[in-house]
C-alpha cells in the first residue's frame, strides 16, 4: 500500500472512502483523506460554509476578488464548481493593479489566462486610473514615511475602494474575498492590539441599504489545506510574494499564528468561535454613516480611503 509523502510515515487508508492511500492527515481532527475525497471535501467545506453563514444568494451577481495567487484562484475555482448549481447566479472576476513593477504584472497575466479558462470575465482596475498614482510611487518618493503608513496599510485601504467601485460598475451584489481562517484570525487580532474600538465580524454578510456586502466563503479554510487543493487540481498562481508584505506587523502575526497552531492544531478555530461570539453580543447600529466625499459606508465624516488619497495627492503636488 503506497504511505503518506512524508518519509516513512504509513498513515493506512482514507478515513472517508476506505479505499485509498492518503495524502493528507488533519492533525487537529485526526482525520485522513485520499487526493479524491480531499477535493471533495474541500468543496463541501466551503458549501457548509457559505450555507451556515448565509453568504451568497441563489441570485447574486458575484464578484470575485482575484490577486493571482493561490488563495483568490482556488476561491474562483471553487466557486465556479459550486454556482453550476444556482443558473441564476453570475461569477465575475476584478484585479486591482496597485502599481508594484513586475509583481503585479505576473499575478495579473495568471489571473487573466485562468479566469479565461473558466469563461469567467476579469476586469481590471488600476490604482493609476482610479486615484492618479502607484503605490510605488508613494513608497519610493518617501510619502508614505512622510505619512507614517506602511505600504501594505495604503494598499489594503485603497484596494477595498477599488473593489467597491469595480462592483459598482459592475453591478454586482456581493463581492468574495479569498481571506482564509489565517486571514480572520490574524485581522481580528491586529484590529484588537491597534484599539480598534467598532469591531465588526469580518467576512459575513451585512445587511445595510446600498452597501454591497464583502463576504469570505474560504473563511474556515487553513492556508496548508488551500495549497494542496492548488496543487491537486492543477492551478497556477504567482509564487513570489509581494515585496511589501514582511516590512508588515501582520507578517509577525502570521509567523506566531503559524508555529502557535503548529505547537497546538485547532487553535485557530477554537479562537475564531469564541471571538465571533463575543461580537455576536455587541449591538451593532443598523444606521450607516457616509462619507462626505465618496458617499460609502465609514464611521468617520470622511472615509479612510478618501483621507488617504486626499493626503498622498497634497504631498504629491507640493
Amino acid at each position: 500500500m503506497d504511505t503518506h509523502p512524508v518519509k516513512g510515515l504509513d498513515l493506512g487508508i482514507c478515513s472517508n472512502c476506505g479505499r485509498r492511500a492518503p495524502i493528507y492527515f488533519r492533525r487537529y481532527s485526526g482525520v485522513k483523506l485520499c487526493s479524491t475525497c480531499f477535493k471533495e471535501d474541500f468543496i463541501k467545506r466551503v458549501r457548509r460554509t457559505i450555507s451556515r453563514y448565509e453568504l451568497l444568494k441563489y441570485d447574486d451577481r458575484i464578484l470575485v476578488a482575484v490577486s493571482g495567487g493561490k488563495d483568490s484562484l482556488v476561491l474562483l475555482k471553487v466557486l465556479y464548481e459550486i454556482e453550476q448549481d444556482f443558473p441564476r447566479s453570475e461569477l465575475l472576476a476584478a484585479l486591482i493593479d496597485e502599481g508594484i513593477d513586475s509583481y503585479r504584472l505576473d499575478c495579473s497575466r495568471i489571473s487573466r489566462e485562468f479566469a479565461n479558462a473558466l469563461n469567467i470575465e476579469l476586469h481590471e482596475l488600476s490604482f493609476r486610473d482610479l486615484y492618479g498614482f502607484t503605490l510605488n510611487e508613494v513608497v519610493e518618493s518617501g510619502i508614505a514615511e512622510k505619512l507614517k503608513l506602511h505600504p501594505c496599510t495604503i494598499c489594503g485601504v485603497l484596494r477595498r475602494k477599488a473593489l467597491v467601485t469595480a462592483a459598482r460598475r459592475l453591478g454586482a451584489t456581493v463581492i468574495a474575498t479569498a481571506h482564509t481562517l489565517e486571514d480572520i484570525v490574524q485581522t481580528y487580532l491586529l484590529n484588537l492590539l491597534r484599539g480598534e474600538r467598532n469591531m465588526r465580524p469580518i467576512g459575513l454578510r451585512r445587511g445595510a441599504e446600498n452597501v454591497i456586502p464583502r463576504v469570505a466563503p474560504l473563511r474556515l479554510t487553513p492556508q496548508r489545506e488551500i495549497a494542496l487543493y492548488a496543487y491537486l487540481e492543477g492551478i497556477p498562481f504567482q509564487l513570489r510574494s509581494c515585496p511589501y508584505t514582511h516590512e508588515s506587523m501582520r507578517d509577525e502575526i502570521r509567523n506566531f499564528l503559524t508555529l502557535y497552531d503548529y505547537k497546538y492544531p485547532g487553535s485557530l478555530y477554537a479562537f475564531l468561535n469564541t471571538f465571533e461570539k463575543i461580537l455576536e453580543k455587541i449591538p451593532q447600529s443598523a444606521e450607516v454613516n457616509r462619507c462626505e466625499i465618496c458617499g460609502e459606508p465609514t464611521d468617520r465624516r470622511i472615509c479612510r480611503a478618501c483621507e488617504i488619497v486626499l493626503s498622498i495627492k497634497d504631498l504629491l503636488r507640493n
